[in-house]
This record gives structure tokens, C-alpha cells and sequence, in this order.
């Protein structure tokens, strides 16, 4: 079941049978839907692979590029102003049923996995759970790129509203990644500041807060707040530090690029509209997207959420919640499912933070986005940040939790 569908799975559980048939018959007809993706992932995946050799071919020989401009005008497949406006308004409402689907109807892939879903269902799933982040991320940075440009006024300026800003924001890290970029690109907020809301909003959204709360209580939702809002603004700072760029003509600003987000592989120009904005940027984008989510569903098939979970437990448990737990996809809560029984059976609050921070800040298909919007070195910079950071957030409150009766 969805994470929704487990939050409130309780309530409806006491709800005496009136309603029950409509409901078996609901997810009677979710399953019957949900049995074609396996199906489904098969031209999806034709798809992808087109994708990524024409993206590719285009890249490395001048020949094909010509080739594919002549067929594409040939086929009048060269989209005006008004056709970009209209496409990102179709895949903007797609993405919200996308949205809906994954958040109350449809099964996570964690519980896939553990059924033995096949690659391509899983890869159907995978693009589900991704693609309305993915547009959200590239649609508000077509408005931060358009429309804020020039009036950045209600965007935080410090590391502490940064934070605070990115969690109010229900996204995960795909769209964080794309909007952190639009709001390095105001050259207005500080580098340290767009680290530090790329790293805290996949992890805390007003939804993740309040579940976690109901289900692991105080301490669990305590640590996860202030755990991600240190070891963002440790790695804004560090980034900055490093890597941060000033510009000569006004370097009272501080840094508000980094070395290689000046080259980066995409490229937001002027347009008349931000969903026209946003087109371009999805359409730049979306190789690097599909990159990820390949991978990802290679990961999420091969090394599940669930089997991961299993092993947290044991001595080698804390690193392998830190290491392996970033290139796992986890979002919308889907951690504190994981973590619920693991926890009640004595789970030490250090594996539990190490596992969230690194399962919920940074996925493959996030890392495919750093690469070409803030170059390698801040991409290799972040990931390690989630890495080794939530194991040392892990260690230290392990020992907190070891204290505590000595000092009790």
C-alpha cells in the first residue's frame, strides 16, 4: 500500500463495514491497473533507450546532429512558444495525477520488490514516483527564472531561512535539485543558502513532519529537524568555502555561484512565460533524469529498501544505513514505514536518523541532476555530505543514547 494508505490504514480498519465493498472494490481496481505495468515498462523502456542514444549520437558526432535537425523540421517536430507553453501545462496536470497515484493509490516500490516485481514494473513504477517531482522542480524554477528574476525579495537569504523555507515545500530531492539551480542563477541568495534548502526540503515537508510524529514520536521527529538543518548548513558552508565563486564586480554579495555551475550543461534563457521556461528545462534535463531512474530501478530491484532495513540492526548496520541508503529511493515518509518495526525492536535513534538523512536527501536520479546543473566537484561534495555526514550524525547520537542512562 501506498504511505498514505499505511498512515491511515488504522482508522479505517475501526470503521464499522460500510464502505468496505466500495473500498475492496477501489483497490480491487488499482491492482488490475498496477498488474500492466510490467507491461507497460516495456515501450517505456524503448523509450528511454531512444532517448538516450539520440541525446548521446547528437552529442558526439556533428553528422547525426544534422540529420536528426533535418528530421526533426522535416516532421515539424521543432516546437513553437505557444506549443512549449501548452505541453508543460499538459505535463503539469499529468504530474499531479502522477502525484495522486503514487500518494494514495498506488503500491510503493519498496513493496513491490519485496512481491518480486519484475524490472519493468518497477521501472514504470520508479517513473511514477519521479516525474511529478521532476516537473515541480522544473516548473518552479521557470517561475523563479521568469518571474522572481528581478524580485527576489520573498526568497530566504540566510542558511536558517533556507531551511525553513525548503521545509515547507513537500518535494523530493529531484525537484529540489532543479530549483536550488533557479535560485543560484537570481545571484541573490548565497551559495551556503541554496545547499542548505537542497539538502533539507527532500528531507522535511509538513506532511514527512507530522507522520513521523504520529509514528515514531518526539525524539525520532526532533532529531530528524535538527539532525538535516546541521549537516546542511555545515556543507552550505563548507561548499561555499571551496567552491563558492564571487563576482568581481560586486563581491559584497558573497558567494552565489559555485566553480562549475558557470559551465553547466544547462542553460535557462529568456522567455515569455515560465512554463515556457520550464519546457526547456525539462526537455535539457530529462537524459540525465532517465539516466537515474535506469539506475535506480536497477538499485530498487536488486538492493530493496526493505532488505536494507533488515540488516540496520546488525554491526555493520549504522554504515550500511549511511552508505547504501543514498542511492536507495525513499520519499513521502516512506522511511518511517521501514524504520516503525525496526525501531520498536530496539533500532538505536542513530541508525534511524543515518538511514533517513541518506535515503531521503540525495537518490540516483538527484545525482544525475547535480552532475549537469552544479558540475562534478559540488556534485561529488553533497553526495558525499549525505553519506559520511548522516554516518557521523549516526555515531554521535548513538553515543547520546549511551550516555543517557549513565547520566540517568
Amino acid at each position: 500500500m501506498s504511505v498514505v494508505e499505511n498512515a491511515f490504514g488504522l482508522v479505517a480498519e475501526h470503521v464499522p463495514g460500510q464502505g468496505r465493498v466500495e473500498e475492496e472494490g477501489l483497490r480491487g481496481l488499482i491492482d488490475q491497473i498496477e498488474s500492466y505495468f510490467g507491461i507497460i515498462g516495456v515501450p517505456l523502456f524503448i523509450a528511454y533507450v531512444a532517448t538516450l542514444v539520440t541525446w548521446e549520437g547528437r552529442k558526439r558526432s556533428t553528422r547525426f546532429r544534422d540529420r536528426t535537425d533535418a528530421l526533426f523540421a522535416r516532421w515539424r517536430l521543432h516546437p513553437s512558444a505557444r506549443t512549449k507553453r501548452r505541453v508543460a501545462w499538459v505535463l503539469a496536470l499529468l504530474a499531479i495525477l502522477a502525484y495522486v497515484w503514487c500518494m494514495y493509490c498506488g503500491k510503493s516500490i519498496t513493496e513491490k520488490a519485496a512481491h518480486d516485481a519484475s524490472f519493468f514494473h518497477i521501472l514504470t513504477t520508479f517513473s511514477l514516483s519521479t516525474f511529478p517531482y521532476f516537473v515541480a522542480g522544473c516548473v518552479l524554477s521557470g517561475v523563479v527564472a521568469r518571474d522572481v528574476m528581478d524580485d527576489t525579495r520573498w526568497l530566504p537569504k540566510t542558511m536558517l531561512g533556507a531551511g525553513l523555507f525548503a521545509s515547507l515545500l513537500p518535494v523530493c530531492s529531484c525537484a529540489a535539485v532543479a530549483f536550488a539551480f533557479s535560485l543560484m542563477l537570481t545571484q541573490k541568495v548565497r551559495l551556503r543558502a541554496v545547499v542548505t534548502f537542497m539538502m533539507v526540503v527532500p528531507v522535511l515537508n509538513p506532511f514527512v513532519i507530522v507522520f513521523s510524529y504520529g509514528t515514531l514520536g518526539l525524539e525520532y521527529t526532533f532529531w530528524r529537524i535538527v539532525s538535516i538543518f546541521a549537516l546542511g548548513m555545515i556543507t552550505g558552508t563548507l561548499i561555499e568555502e571551496f567552491l563558492g565563486e564571487r563576482d568581481p564586480e560586486f563581491p559584497e554579495k558573497g558567494c552565489v555561484a559555485c566553480k562549475g555551475c558557470s559551465s553547466s550543461a544547462v542553460k535557462i534563457g529568456k522567455t515569455d512565460s515560465s512554463m515556457e521556461t520550464a519546457f526547456d528545462l525539462m526537455r535539457q534535463l530529462a537524459p540525465y533524469i532517465i539516466i537515474g531512474m535506469l539506475i535506480g530501478t536497477a538499485f530498487a530491484l536488486y538492493l530493496p529498501a526493505y532488505v536494507v532495513g533488515d540488516y540496520l540492526s546488525g554491526p555493520l548496520g549504522l554504515l550500511l544505513a549511511a552508505g547504501i541508503g543514498v542511492p536507495i529511493f525513499l520519499c513521502s515518509g516512506e522511511d518511517v514505514l521501514i524504520l516503525a518495526p525496526l525501531m520498536e525492536s530496539g533500532l538505536p535513534m542513530g541508525h534511524a536518523i543515518a538511514l533517513t538523512i541518506a535515503g531521503n536527501g540525495i537518490c540516483l536520479s538527484s545525482i544525475a541532476l547535480l552532475v549537469p546543473l552544479f558540475g562534478k566537484k559540488a556534485a561529488v561534495w553533497i553526495v558525499i555530505a549525505f553519506a559520511v555526514g548522516s554516518l557521523l550524525i549516526g555515531l554521535l547520537l548513538n553515543m547520546l543514547g549511551a550516555m543517557q542512562p549513565e547520566l540517568g
